[in-house]
């Protein structure tokens, strides 16, 4: 299992389901019109969405290049040991980003919604490539 592919994968990963996602989390996050945490598109915020989502599957990436993929689940299948892991790592990073969102910074509601689903969403899908990666790339 090779580092820098699972990196790449986890970074394409990660683009590949925000950039499907984002005009869901867009149209969800503008029915709320008082909130003040979503800007406008722009080039700038794209480019600041963009290389978020890259460094968050590269780190993904990393973390089941790291962890061998768990290595000590014992499940069959390739997409169930992804769905796992995914999980697992949504997990860590879900709550310090849901404390932050709902204790500091006084988010609403349906933008702490749109941001766990979206980390759960990038999670899932890097989780799942980088297991087929790892029972098919040999």
């Amino acid at each position: 299992m090779d580092l820098y592919t699972n990196i790449t994968i986890g970074t394409a990963a990660s683009l590949a389901v925000g950039l499907l996602l984002r005009p869901i989390w867009t149209r969800l996050a503008f029915r709320d019109t008082t909130s003040s945490h979503w800007q406008p598109i722009t080039t700038r915020t794209e480019a600041w969405y963009l290389g978020a989502h890259a460094f968050a599957g590269a780190s993904q990436g990393f973390l089941f290049w790291l962890s061998w993929g768990l290595a000590a689940l014992t499940i069959k299948s390739w997409w169930m040991h992804g769905l796992i892991v995914g999980s697992a790592y949504s997990l860590l990073f879900l709550v310090p980003i849901m404390f932050c969102c709902a204790s500091v910074m006084r988010m609403s509601k349906q933008v702490c919604w749109i941001l766990l689903g979206e980390t759960v969403s990038i999670s899932v899908a890097v989780g799942v490539a980088c297991s087929w990666n790892w029972t098919h790339g040999r």
